[in-house]
């Protein structure tokens, strides 16, 4: 089973110009048995989504998910939720892995936590908090103590990701590896991923596939 790690729909990340609604047909097509939609949660998509609160700013991100989910469920394909973080005084991005919309709707301003503060609620919640793209030009890999894990391969293809240095960094902290194509744009239909012999539907199978390290990384 394949299973795409970091994806942005149109209705949630401003930089992402596919509907969701669109989305699982694309990877169902390119033989994947599951995605995860990962937009973006950060202060510059709340000011560019027009939402004055924190609440209202976490109604709005899980618009692109719950599209995309309708999309799947009517050809049976799984679309799970995740989010892709930023955190204040800071370029990184951090890849939270099984969220739920109850945990968004409690927490609407983990946007505005540090990267520590962040970590203690993972951990508390049993969600998995990976690094996204370490060694991206403008980004620097964070603190391992507060973090479970970083995505060693990003695929997408407009960014300088350095993705040995990110697989090496990831190995040295005996860290959970995640690879994703980063999809914004269609040319990034199925450009990563994991692959796994455990049926994932949900985010608590992702969750406990992660953790196992039952899963091999997809590279294009």
């Amino acid at each position: 089973m394949k299973i795409e790690m970091h994806a942005h729909t149109g209705e949630a990340s401003p930089c992402a110009n596919v509907s969701a609604g669109q989305i699982p047909a694309l990877y169902q097509q390119a033989g994947y048995g599951a995605i995860v939609i990962t937009d973006h949660y950060c202060k510059w998509a709340q000011e560019r989504s027009g939402a004055e609160t924190a609440e209202a700013y976490a109604q709005y991100f899980l618009n692109g998910y719950r599209t995309a989910k309708a999309a799947g469920d009517k050809i049976g394909f799984p679309v799970l939720l995740g989010a892709e973080a930023n955190l204040p005084g800071s370029p990184n991005d951090y890849l939270l892995y099984g969220i739920t919309e109850k945990f968004i709707l409690q927490h609407p301003d983990l946007h505005e936590m540090t990267l520590k503060e962040l970590y203690t609620l993972c951990q508390k919640e049993q969600i998995l908090l990976l690094q996204a793209h370490p060694y991206r030009t403008y980004c620097t890999p964070a603190d391992p103590a507060y973090l479970d894990g970083a995505e060693s391969y990003n695929g997408n293809p407009r960014h300088n990701n350095q993705n040995e240095l990110a697989k090496e960094w990831s190995q040295k902290y005996h860290m959970i590896q995640s690879s994703g194509s980063d999809f914004h744009e269609l040319e990034d239909v199925a450009k990563g991923g994991i692959e796994t012999s455990i049926p994932v539907t949900d985010t608590r199978a992702l969750y406990q596939v992660l953790r196992s390290g039952n899963y091999k990384l997809l590279t294009s």
